[in-house]
């Protein structure tokens, strides 16, 4: 296994692997992009050629291209390895046979299946006729492998006469021991639609049911494959393994609730959009989604849930910063409906979609009677101030408070006020005590800052590293012991992002930056030495430690002297 990756890494570069990701432009040796793993307008994701190495400097994460693609795609490693190996064109030559009992035989039983569902849909006239009822072309049909499930044993069956294992087949969800003992098909007498991971391979099953079926009310509509070692529904889209690229040229990314919502309008031309197939957004949904665009159109059903979908999602979408819009349905049950009816549809409702909280104030403003019944009025307010606080611009806060204040007839004092305390009450649900103080030290001293930003530097030039050395005595220990090991792993990341902050700087300015930054070190040395001084000086006083008491003080003053120097000769 070692040689293999070490044969795919001399085979596809750290450049030709992200660059299939990213928009890559030179710096110096190396390249830089926005990061895809954080929100960024500044460039701080460095690549480094010779190292086969990345490095964002926003959010510190790292590594190579395996690592790269593990978290871009969300995949666990053998995937990540297979994924690149393909792209290689390397036939590994083992697997970890506990990665492949746990990973690899699920995907080759869940394609299995689906070849089997595919061919059982063309047997089966009702479900052929349904979907072309509901508006699918033979060709959409095709394109996203539509199958139906006939339930009893006739899948277990097949399985078994392939010799995948029983188990196997029950750890994927399709097959369950039933009251007797004896194994079943979990989808019975289902349409089915299969759900393909980031990279295209088959991890699930969504089930529809139809005809006489549909009317049992004790029969769920939709049915999903339990979640397994390679399904995880928290981190999967239906569609966007085969959207993600018209979504990037789009950049916008339109979200429908259902397949058939999804597949009607992939059909009538809206080749960008996702669907949440039931399960809800999630943080990990919305992470791999904003890498690829910031901009969202919504659709959801035209209904009482529909609309609580809507605000459940809009909190969510705020909180990483996206722009969202949503589309009017008019009449209409779900877009499926809409495009069966008139195919452009989706295209002008797309264009036409308003402004989410502008959306949501027309439809709660709209009715006179929100406007007469105040203790309704109080909790709609009170509700769309709870979506608006978890908004991450003040100023589109404002905006909005304004056109809230606007629609429903409260002053814009008494809504922000009432904001105020939604806040204030969701920092202290959210951020438990351990957290607050986790924050405070993730957020560095600003001496540790210089510090990084001086041991970069000495990166660039021999000179420079002789001036930081020469100063070591106002140098945090870790950062002076990269300068002396710069053969380590963190002394890669700084010769990296000497690159980030230095790259294009002209050999004069640099100097001149040196200057600076050493300036600023000894400064913040003092000031900290001053903070410990007086917490000496606190102790001595209430002590009554008159000797210690008199000798921080002086060395306060001479900090002090130090410190006016220091700025005086600025």
């Amino acid at each position: 296994m070692p040689k293999d990756i070490d044969i795919i890494k001399e085979r596809l570069s750290v450049v030709d692997v992200l660059q299939m990701y990213l928009a890559l432009t030179p710096a110096g040796r190396n390249f830089k992009a926005n990061c895809p793993f954080h929100n960024e307008k500044t460039p701080s994701f460095i690549v480094s050629p010779d190292r086969g190495r990345w490095h964002c400097f926003g959010c510190s994460e790292g590594g190579d291209i395996i690592t790269f693609v593990m978290k871009y795609e969300n995949l666990e490693f053998p995937e990540a390895l297979r994924f690149l190996a393909e792209k290689a064109g390397v036939q590994l030559a083992s697997i970890n046979p506990q990665h492949q009992r746990e990973f690899g035989v699920l995907y080759d039983i869940n394609e299995e299946a689906k070849i089997f569902f595919v061919e059982a849909l063309k047997k089966n006239s009702a479900a052929l006729s349904y979907l072309k009822t509901r508006g699918l072309t033979d060709e959409t049909i095709k394109e996203f492998e539509i199958g139906f499930s006939p339930g009893g044993e006739s899948l277990t069956l097949h399985l078994i006469q392939k010799k995948y294992a029983v188990a196997d087949a029950v750890r994927a969800g399709l097959l369950y021991r039933n009251s007797r003992g004896l194994y079943r098909d979990r989808f019975d007498g289902r349409i089915m639609f299969p759900i393909l991971n980031h990279v295209g391979k088959t991890v699930a099953f969504t089930g529809r049911v139809f005809g006489v079926s549909a009317e049992n009310p004790d029969n769920p509509k939709y049915m999903n494959s339990p979640e397994s070692p390679v399904f995880n529904k928290s981190k999967i889209l239906y569609g966007l393994n085969k959207t993600k690229n018209d979504i990037a040229k789009a950049k916008t990314f339109v979200v429908v609730e259902g397949q058939m919502d999804f597949l009607m309008s992939w059909q009538c031309g809206i080749k960008n959009s996702v669907a949440i197939s039931g399960t809800g957004f999630t943080e990990q949904h919305l992470e791999r989604l904003r890498k690829i665009s910031d901009t969202a159109v919504v659709s959801f059903d035209n209904d009482d849930a529909g609309r609580k979908a809507l605000e459940r999602t809009l909190s969510l979408f705020n909180t990483f910063d996206f722009h969202t819009k949503v589309i009017s349905l008019k009449n209409y049950k779900d877009p499926a409906d809409a495009l069966l009816v008139d195919p452009q549809f989706m295209e002008r409702a797309v264009n036409e979609a308003r402004p989410a909280f502008q959306f949501l104030f027309q439809i709660y403003f709209g009715s006179e009677k929100i406007r007469s019944d105040i203790p309704l009025k109080k909790r709609i307010v009170h509700r769309l101030l709870e979506i608006l606080s978890s908004l991450k611009s003040p100023i589109e806060r404002s905006e909005w408070i304004r056109e809230l204040s606007r629609e429903s007839g409260i002053p814009e004092t008494s809504l922000s006020s009432e904001l105020d305390l939604i806040e204030d009450q969701k920092k202290k649900e959210d951020k438990p005590e351990v957290e607050q103080v986790k924050e405070i030290y993730s957020q560095g001293r600003r001496i540790d800052v210089i510090a990084r930003q001086l041991v970069s530097l000495a990166f660039t030039n021999d000179k420079f590293k002789d001036i930081v050395l020469a100063n070591k005595e106002f140098m945090p220990r870790p950062f002076l012991s990269v300068l002396e090991n710069p053969g380590a792993e963190s002394a890669t990341v700084f010769q990296m992002q000497s690159t980030y902050l230095f790259g294009n700087a002209d050999i004069n300015d640099l100097e001149e930056e040196a200057k600076g930054l050493i300036r600023q070190l000894q400064l913040e040395y003092y000031r900290d030495v001053q903070e410990t001084l007086k917490r000496e000086m606190k102790n001595a006083e209430a002590r009554g430690e008159e000797e210690k008491l008199l000798e921080a003080t002086r060395k306060f003053q001479d900090c002090t002297q130090k410190i006016n120097s220091l700025t005086i000769n600025v």
